[in-house]
This record gives C-alpha cells, sequence and structure tokens, in this order.
C-alpha cells in the first residue's frame, strides 16, 4: 500500500510524497507529479519512464467532477461477477451506503448527473440526485467494464470454467483476453470518450453514478496512468472520487487535479477487494491539513500556505 500526499495543483511547487507505513515486501518505485503542467509519469526500477498524460479538449470556466461508485448490489453479496448486465439491484445495505453518500455531499451543488442507466447505479443516482428538478442524464457508456463469458458466474466457477483466463484476469488484468477482446482495454478507450462529453457539457459542477472499474478508469485517464493501474484506484461501494479541471489562459488541455479519492465514511486504508482479490497494491490519497490561506472557494488553489492549527490537529488524526 502507498501514501501519497499532495498540496494543491495550483502551488508552484505542488508535489507528492510517498509514504509507506510499513516497509513493503515489494514495491514499484512510482513517483506521481502534480503539477501546472498536470503531467503523470511513473519511474519503473528499472529507470524506464513511462508518460501516460492524455489531452483532453479546452474548457472556458473550471470544473468540478465527483466520481461515485453505487452502493452494494445483490451480487456484490453473492460474490458474483456482474461485468455490464444488468440482474442485480440495490440491497438495504446498498441503499444505506447510498443515503450516506446523499449525507456526505449535502453540502455540494451539482448542475447536472450523470448515471450509468444499469439498475444498480441508476437507484443510487436517484437517492443522491435526491430533490434535484433537473433530470438525470443516463449513458450507457458509463457501464460497468464489459466482461462478457465471466457475467454471471461467481468466483469459483469463473475459476473452474475459464482456469488460466480467469487467472490472468486476476494477475494481469490489462492484458486479460476473453471471446476475442481485452476488456480493461476497452474500457479505457470508453473513459476517455465519457471525459470529452462531460467536459464538453455546460456545467460547473458534475455528479457521475456509476461502477467500480469504470470509475477507476475515469480517475486513471484523466491523470495520465494506464491499463496496468486497474485495481490500484480502487473504488468501494459509494466510495467518492473528485477531480478539478482548471482552463489555461492560453487554452489547450486543462490543468487537473485529483482532489479526493475513494472518499468513504469509514477508513479509506480499510481493506477492500477488486475483481474477487485483495489489490496488490493500493494509492491512497492524503491532502494537506487546512492552512493559514483557505478559503470556502469551490476550487481553492492558491499556492504554499503553512498549516494552521486545525491543520495540524488533522495531521495527528490521519490514521
Amino acid at each position: 500500500m502507498m501514501f501519497l500526499v499532495v498540496r494543491p495543483c495550483g502551488s508552484s511547487s505542488a508535489r507528492i510524497h510517498h509514504h509507506h507505513p510499513t516497509p513493503p515486501r515489494s514495491s514499484r518505485n512510482v513517483v506521481v507529479r502534480c503539477s501546472v503542467s498536470s503531467s503523470v509519469q511513473e519511474k519503473e526500477e528499472k529507470g524506464t519512464e513511462l508518460d501516460c498524460s492524455v489531452s483532453f479538449p479546452p474548457i472556458r470556466a473550471a470544473k468540478r467532477v465527483v466520481l461515485v461508485r453505487h452502493g452494494q448490489s445483490t451480487w456484490n453479496a453473492e460474490g458474483r461477477i456482474q461485468g455490464s448486465s444488468n440482474f442485480s439491484v440495490l440491497t438495504k445495505k446498498g441503499e444505506s451506503q447510498a443515503e450516506t453518500s446523499r449525507q456526505m455531499l449535502i453540502d455540494d451543488h451539482f448542475d447536472a448527473c450523470f448515471a450509468s442507466p444499469l439498475a444498480r447505479s441508476k437507484r443510487t443516482a436517484e437517492i443522491i440526485w435526491g430533490p434535484h428538478h433537473e433530470p438525470i442524464i443516463p449513458d450507457y457508456d458509463f457501464r460497468e467494464i464489459d466482461l462478457y463469458s465471466f457475467q454471471g458466474l461467481l468466483k469459483h466457477e469463473g475459476k473452474e470454467r475459464f482456469g488460466s483466463a480467469f487467472r490472468q484476469w486476476q494477475v494481469d488484468a490489462a492484458n486479460f483476453n476473453i471471446d476475442g477482446h481485452y476488456p480493461v482495454r476497452e474500457l479505457w478507450d470508453r473513459a476517455r470518450s465519457c471525459w470529452t462529453k462531460i467536459l464538453a457539457h455546460d456545467s460547473r459542477s458534475v455528479l457521475v453514478v456509476a461502477h467500480n472499474a469504470v470509475n477507476q478508469a475515469l480517475v486513471a485517464t484523466a491523470i495520465g496512468l494506464g491499463p496496468e493501474y486497474f485495481r490500484t484506484l480502487l473504488q468501494s461501494n459509494c466510495g467518492v472520487s473528485v477531480l478539478d479541471f482548471i482552463p489555461r489562459s492560453e487554452g489547450g488541455s486543462p490543468h487537473i487535479c485529483l482532489n479526493r479519492l475513494n472518499q468513504t465514511p469509514g477508513s479509506p486504508i480499510a481493506g477492500g477487494k477488486s475483481g474477487g482479490r485483495e489489490p496488490s497494491k493500493r494509492i491512497i490519497l492524503i491532502c494537506n491539513g487546512s492552512t493559514q490561506g483557505n478559503t470556502e472557494d469551490v476550487f481553492p488553489f492558491g499556492g504554499d500556505q503553512p498549516l494552521n492549527m486545525l491543520g495540524v490537529i488533522q495531521s495527528y488524526f490521519l490514521i
């Protein structure tokens, strides 16, 4: 597990620090740079450097995008592979989780809500969107990852029927192939097209209610990470991730800041599974504490500021 401690991206010295609470058994040397150019790079132990930055269409005004995964579904509870099938619905626990997310976001103002039309995410969106008068925008591109013949199987059934293919899905998802498809690569392509729709929409703050894998892909493609990072950016049931897009004065692809990652009422470092297995590595995003120059602005990028007393207290209660 890796902790990323971030400073606001508008700062000229914005950077991300790594913190391992215990010595890692084995890990990559991952360097993520959050800067005004919004470039994200990975540097391997071998010394090679991979630049996965993606160009986005220019925007005229700052935009905040809040991603929420659906609440627990019946197939989540059963341990059944859902993919983009539409046979599961929210459990009572899932509806309760959605209501908790609604309360977490009650002070946020949203202009629009995109949602996957699958029943589990559609119902979650209805609970969170609540009394808003604007209709939810259903979009099939926000559906969960397409898993073809895997869909509907219990985990042990997938292992029994597909053997090596199921093993590859668990340990090398980016290269996993089934029924002539590479599901994770397809998902990354679809996520990029979703960003084009979101950024083109005439709104300042957008809520997106979707699924674990597609929300991972949305976060990853926004900050320039490739499909090899699938399952690293774990999204819990009703977990909230937030990205801020800030226009450039000269035009072109906007600045991008990952503001929150998988925020839940519980601890973000609590155990979790993705695809039926414990992730081999996870990224925990930790924002700096309250600073001297904090304001209530929606997009607080005020540069380097020392922690105020509240920020010091927040740091002590980090974990």
